[in-house]
C-alpha cells in the first residue's frame, strides 16, 4: 500500500496553475484568486468560515457548490499539512492551496448575503479585514496570484515536481507512515475479533 502511494506521488500528471489556458473549464462559479501574503491570513480563519458554512439551514446552490470545491481541493492539498504549501511559492502545493484558499474567501462572501450566518459571517469578515491591513505581507504576490480559479476546474498539486523538491520525500514519508500505521491498526482490530471466537 506504501509502495502505491509513493507510485503515485512519483507518476500522477502535473495540473500546474501556470498551464491552465483559456480553454479550460469554466462553466462553475469564478473564483477571484489572492494574493500570497492573503493566503496567510485566511489560513487563519479557514476551519471557523468552514464551520459557519456547515451550520446553514437551507444554504443557497452557490454556497455548496463553494462548500464541496473547498472540501476536494482540501483533500487533494493534503489538508494542507505538507510543510511550505503556503509559506514557499515554489511547493507543488502552492497552488491548490491558494484554489481552496480563494474560494473559502468567496464562500465567506456568500454567507454574509446569508439570513442565517450574515451576522457571524459579517464579523469574521471584519476581523479578516483588519488582519490584512495589520498584516504587511499581505500585499505580496507570487506566480500563483493571478488567474481566478472555477469550481468546475479541480487544481491539482504539481506533482512531477514533488521527485525535484525535497516535500516530494517529506510526502512520501508520510505516505508511508499514514499507510504503515493504518494496516497496524487494522491488523490490531482483527486479533481480538479472532480470539474472542
Amino acid at each position: 500500500m506504501a509502495t502505491v502511494g509513493l507510485i503515485l506521488v512519483a507518476t500522477c500528471p502535473a495540473e500546474a496553475h501556470h498551464t491552465r489556458k483559456s480553454t479550460d473549464k469554466t462553466s462553475g462559479i469564478s473564483i477571484p484568486n489572492l494574493t500570497h501574503g492573503q493566503l496567510h491570513v485566511l489560513t487563519r480563519y479557514q476551519s471557523a468560515i468552514m464551520s459557519l458554512a456547515n451550520r446553514q439551514v437551507r444554504p443557497s446552490l452557490e454556497a455548496r457548490t463553494l462548500q464541496n470545491f473547498v472540501n476536494l481541493q482540501l483533500a487533494y492539498c493534503l489538508w494542507g499539512l505538507v510543510p511550505g504549501s503556503i509559506s514557499d511559492e515554489a511547493s507543488p502545493f502552492n497552488e491548490c492551496s491558494h484554489a481552496y484558499l480563494a474560494a473559502t474567501k468567496l464562500l465567506l462572501e456568500r454567507l454574509q448575503r446569508a439570513d442565517d450566518t450574515r451576522a457571524k459571517a459579517d464579523a469574521l469578515a471584519d476581523q479578516i479585514n483588519l488582519a490584512m491591513l495589520e498584516d504587511a505581507t499581505a500585499l505580496e504576490i507570487c506566480s500563483n496570484s493571478f488567474e481566478p480559479f472555477n469550481t468546475a476546474q479541480i487544481i491539482m498539486p504539481m506533482w512531477a515536481d514533488m521527485t525535484f523538491n525535497p516535500l516530494g520525500i517529506l510526502l512520501g514519508c508520510f505516505i508511508f507512515g499514514a499507510s504503515a500505521g493504518g494496516l497496524a491498526m487494522a491488523r490490531g482490530g482483527r486479533r481480538p475479533a479472532r480470539s474472542a471466537k
